[in-house]
C-alpha cells in the first residue's frame, strides 16, 4: 500500500475555529497525523450549521480523519508537544507569548504556527472579530456588489480559510527546514496579511495607477434558465461566429486586447441577445467547443450533480448526526502519494486516554530528531527553501503565485516564458501607459513575480524540448497551469520528464483538472467562481448574483498547488521519488464554498444570497457612514454585544425593548435596527466608528477599499508592504508575505525579472552551453530578448 505523502507527521492542533481546523485538515488529508485538543465545552464551529440533530456537518468535514482530545491540563499539552512536528494555536496576547514559550521549550525542533485575525502586533491586534468585520479589511470587502448599494461579503468563514491555507504553506515549508537541520520555529500568521495576500491587482491599481477598485456590477448575463459568464479580458472571434454577427467578426480591430476591452459593453449586450433563448448548459458546451471560456452560474444543486466532479470521482462523504452526505473533496489529486479519504470526525475527547497514554503509537516515532544538512547544499539563498530549485511554465496567476510562494521561501525559481505569448505582462501599467518597453512596466506581473529568473524558450521546438528537459535534470519541482492539454500535446508531461529526473514533483493545474469530459474547456478565476457554485451565495437576495471583484479561485488554487509540492517534496525524502500532481481550479476552490455545498447536501435545499446578514447574529451587516462610499461592520453575536451597541449608538429605547431581547427578536426586526444603526454610523467616519464600538467589546471593522490598505496605520506598524526597486517601472510598494517565520524569513531577494532577463545565466551558467551554442538559439529562434506581440498586448 503506497503510504500518503505526510504519513509520518505529527500535527497538534489546538486552535479552534476555521482557520487552524483548514490547515489541520490539510495536513490530515495527506496523511499526517493530526491530534485536535478542545476545551472541555468544545471547539465552537462544532455548533455551526448545518447540523443533523444537534451535530456539525461543517465541524465534521473540517475535522474528519483527526484525533480528537479535550480537557488537556498544561502539562498533558506539554507531552503531546514533546511528540509533535508541528503545533498550531489562535491564542492571543500574553497567553500567546506563554504558550509558545512553554511549546518551544517542550520541543525546539516543533513549527508552531500562530493563526490570529490581526497578527500579534499592531493597534488592531487585540480587536474582536467575526467572518464579516475580517472580511471587511480583507481587500475583498469593498469590491463585491453594485456601485450605488453597499458592499457584499462571501459568507462560510473565506479570511479564515485563506489564512489556515497560508498557515499549510508555511508550516510545510519550516518543517522542511526542521527535518533537513533538526530546527523548529515560530510562526505569525495574520489572517488580514493572508487574505490580502491572495490579491493581484488590489493594491497595486492604487500605487500603479492612482486607481480605486470599486463595485462594477453584476457581470452576469440572464439566459432561458439562470445565468451565464463570458470571461471579457481575452478577444474571442469565433464568438461572432456563434452569435452570427459577421459584421463583428470581420472587423480586425476587435484582434487588438485594448480594442476588445474598450467595446466589451457592445460585445456583452450582442451576447446577452443571443444568450436570452438558450439554456446555460447549451451556451455553456457551445461556446465551449470554440474555446470561448464561458461557464454556467451554478447553484450548490448543480455543483452536486457536476458531471466533471462526478466523472473525477471527487466528491467526499461525511458522517453526521448518524448519516452519511456528500461533502467536498481533496483539492489536488496526488498521483504517487494519495490523500486519505475519512468520514469520521472525532468525539468531543474521543480519543485523549489513548494519545496521552505512555505506549501510543506516534506517527513520526522512526523519524531522526537530529539532522544537519551542510549549508553549501542549501544555497546562498534565505528562506527554508533554499537549495530547491523550481522550473515555473506558467502565466496569468494560479501558477504565477505558487511558484512566487516558494521563490518567497528560498527557493531557485527559473520562469519560462514564450516570446510570442509572454506571462501575463499586460495588466496595471505604470500611470496606464503603454510605453515601448510596456511589458517590463505590469504592477499585475511585477507583484506576482519576484525573487524568481526568467528565461525565453519556445518548448515547441525541437531545441526548446531538449532545453527543457535538461533544466529538469536539475530540479526539483516543475508547476505549469496552461490548458490540460497543453504539456502532452508537447510531449513534455509528467510520463516524458520522469524519465530525466525520476525524483521530479510536476504540479500541473487547469481550469477543469486534467481528465474528465470537460477537461479541455477553457476557464480563468472568475469562470471558477460562477461554475463552483461561489456566486450563488453572493448576492442581495435571490437570483442577485455577483462575483467578488477578483479572481478567486486563482490564488486559492495557486495556494493549494504549493502545499501540494511541499507535501510531495516531503514525500519524496522518504521515497525518493517524485510524482505528478492534477490540481483543477474547480476542485481546489469548491472547499472554500464547503458549508454552502454542506448546507444543499444536508438539507437538499440550495441557499442563496443573503447580503451581508446572517442566520445566527443580529443585526450584523455594512452600514454606511461618512464619507464618499464609506463603509462600517459590524455584528452583534449575543445580548452583551448588543446592550453595548445600544449605549454607543444611544438608543437606549432599543436595549429596553423585550422583543428585541433575544436574536430571533433582532432578526425579526432586522430592517428597523439597520435604520437605527445607521442613523449613527452616518454622523461619524468608520475609522472611528469601529474603535468606538471595539472600546466596548463589539466586533467591528472599517470596509477598506484598496486605497486606505495602502495606508493603513496597522499594516503599516507591522511592516506587511515591501518596497521593491524596479529598472524599468520604477520602485512601488507591494503586499509583502503572509506568513513570519521566526528563524528562516521570507525575503526580497530581486524584482520581477525582465523578459528573458537571465538567458545567459541560466542557458551559460547553469546549463554550460557556450556563446556559440546561445547564438545558435537565437538565430533558430529558439529564445529571444524580446516578446512579440502580434496583435498588441495580451494576457
Amino acid at each position: 500500500m503506497v503510504e500518503a505523502a505526510l504519513a509520518d507527521v505529527v500535527v497538534l492542533e489546538l486552535s479552534t475555529g476555521v482557520a487552524g481546523g483548514y490547515c489541520g485538515r490539510l495536513f490530515a488529508d495527506q496523511g499526517a497525523q493530526v491530534v485536535k485538543v478542545e476545551p472541555p465545552s468544545g471547539d465552537p464551529v462544532r455548533g455551526e450549521a448545518p447540523l443533523v440533530d444537534g451535530e456539525s456537518a461543517f465541524f465534521n468535514w473540517l475535522n474528519a480523519g483527526k484525533l480528537g482530545a479535550a480537557g488537556l491540563d498544561d502539562a498533558a499539552v506539554n507531552g503531546l508537544a514533546r511528540r509533535a512536528d508541528v503545533i498550531l494555536h489562535n491564542e492571543l496576547g500574553a497567553a500567546a507569548d506563554e504558550l509558545e514559550r512553554r511549546l518551544a521549550a517542550a520541543n525546539p525542533r516543533a513549527v508552531i504556527v500562530s493563526l490570529s485575525p490581526y497578527g500579534r502586533s499592531g493597534e488592531r491586534s487585540g480587536w474582536v472579530a467575526t467572518e464579516l468585520t475580517e472580511y471587511a479589511t480583507s481587500g475583498f470587502g469593498y469590491i463585491a456588489g453594485a456601485r450605488e448599494r453597499h458592499p457584499l461579503a462571501l459568507g462560510g468563514h473565506q479570511v479564515a480559510f485563506h489564512s489556515g491555507l497560508h498557515g499549510a504553506v508555511a508550516a510545510l515549508a519550516a518543517l522542511w527546514h526542521a527535518r533537513e537541520t533538526g530546527e523548529g520555529q515560530r510562526i505569525e500568521i495574520s489572517h488580514q496579511e493572508a487574505t490580502l495576500s491572495d490579491q493581484a491587482w488590489l493594491t497595486t491599481i492604487w500605487t500603479h495607477q492612482g486607481v480605486v477598485q470599486r463595485r462594477t456590477g453584476s457581470p452576469y448575463t440572464r439566459c432561458a434558465d439562470g445565468f451565464v459568464y463570458l470571461f471579457n479580458l481575452v478577444p474571442y472571434p469565433n464568438l461572432f461566429l456563434l452569435l452570427e454577427r459577421f459584421d463583428l467578426f470581420e472587423d480586425e480591430s476587435l484582434l487588438d486586447s485594448p480594442t476588445w476591452w474598450a467595446r466589451f459593453p457592445e460585445i456583452f449586450a450582442a451576447f446577452g441577445e443571443w444568450a436570452a433563448t438558450r439554456t446555460k448548459q447549451e451556451i455553456y458546451h457551445a461556446c465551449q467547443e470554440l474555446r470561448v471560456a464561458v461557464s454556467p452560474v451554478n447553484d450548490m444543486a448543480d455543483v452536486a450533480s457536476n458531471p466533471q466532479l462526478l466523472d473525477r470521482e471527487w466528491f467526499g462523504r461525511v458522517e453526521a448526526g448518524g448519516r452519511e452526505f456528500k461533502a467536498p473533496g481533496f483539492p489536488y489529486r496526488m498521483m504517487g502519494a494519495p490523500c486519505v479519504a475519512s468520514t469520521h470526525p472525532p468525539r468531543l475527547g474521543e480519543h485523549t486516554a489513548e494519545v496521552t497514554s505512555s505506549g501510543f503509537q506516534w506517527a513520526n516515532a522512526g523519524v531522526a530528531t537530529e539532522r544537519t544538512v551542510p549549508a553549501s547544499a542549501r544555497g546562498t539563498r534565505p528562506g527554508p527553501l533554499a537549495g530547491l530549485r523550481v522550473i515555473e511554465v506558467t502565466a496569468n496567476w494560479a501558477g504565477p503565485i505558487g511558484g512566487r510562494h516558494l521563490a518567497d521561501l528560498g527557493a531557485d525559481v527559473i520562469k519560462i516564458e514564450l516570446a510570442t505569448k509572454p506571462a501575463t505582462r499586460a495588466l496595471v501599467w505604470v500611470a496606464d501607459d503603454m510605453w515601448p518597453e510596456h511589458y517590463h512596466r505590469s504592477g499585475y506581473f511585477n507583484k506576482l513575480n519576484r525573487n524568481k529568473r526568467a528565461i525565453c524558450l519556445d518548448l515547441s521546438k525541437a531545441e526548446g524540448k531538449a532545453i527543457l528537459k535538461r533544466l529538469v535534470a536539475k530540479a526539483d519541482v516543475l508547476m505549469e497551469n496552461n490548458a490540460a492539454r497543453v504539456m502532452g500535446n508537447l510531449n513534455l508531461g509528467y510520463d516524458q520528464l520522469r524519465e530525466v529526473n525520476p525524483g521530479l514533483v510536476m504540479c500541473s493545474m487547469a481550469g477543469y483538472g486534467a481528465t474528465g469530459p470537460e477537461r479541455g474547456y477553457s476557464a480563468y478565476g472568475s469562470n471558477i467562481e460562477t461554475a463552483s457554485g461561489l456566486v450563488s451565495v453572493l448576492g442581495y437576495g435571490p437570483e442577485e448574483f455577483y462575483g467578488t471583484g477578483s479572481y478567486y479561485a486563482d490564488p486559492v488554487t495557486g495556494n493549494h498547488g504549493a502545499v501540494a509540492v511541499l507535501a510531495a517534496l516531503h514525500a519524496r525524502r522518504r521515497t525518493h521519488e517524485g510524482q505528478w500532481i492534477d490540481i483543477s481550479l474547480l476542485e481546489a476552490v469548491t472547499p472554500f464554498v464547503s458549508q454552502a455545498l454542506l448546507s444543499y447536501t444536508v438539507t437538499g435545499v440550495a441557499p442563496s444570497p443573503n447580503g451581508t446578514r446572517s442566520e445566527t447574529h443580529a443585526p450584523q451587516g455594512y452600514y454606511r457612514s461618512m464619507g464618499k462610499d464609506c463603509w462600517l461592520a459590524l455584528t452583534v453575536r449575543d445580548d452583551t454585544d448588543w446592550r453595548a451597541l445600544c449605549v454607543v449608538i444611544a438608543r437606549p429605547d432599543l436595549a429596553a425593548d423585550p422583543g428585541l431581547a433575544t436574536a430571533d427578536g433582532r432578526r425579526a426586526r432586522h430592517d428597523e435596527l439597520d435604520a437605527a444603526i445607521t442613523a449613527w454610523s452616518v454622523t461619524t467616519d468608520h475609522i472611528h466608528g469601529a474603535k468606538a464600538l471595539q472600546a466596548v467589546g463589539v466586533p467591528a471593522a472599517p470596509v477598506m477599499p484598496n486605497w486606505e490598505v495602502v495606508s493603513d496605520n496597522h499594516l503599516n506598524s507591522r511592516d506587511f508592504f515591501v518596497r521593491i526597486p524596479h529598472p524599468e517601472a520604477g520602485t512601488h510598494w507591494f503586499p509583502g508575505f503572509a506568513w513570519r517565520l521566526e528563524r528562516t524569513p521570507a525575503d526580497i531577494v530581486s524584482h520581477a525579472p525582465l523578459f528573458a532577463e537571465h538567458n545567459a545565466e541560466v542557458f551559460g551558467g547553469l546549463l554550460g552551453f557556450s556563446d556559440s551554442e546561445v547564438a545558435k538559439l537565437y538565430e533558430l529562434g529558439v529564445t529571444g530578448d524580446h516578446p512579440i506581440y502580434a496583435e498588441g498586448p495580451t494576457i
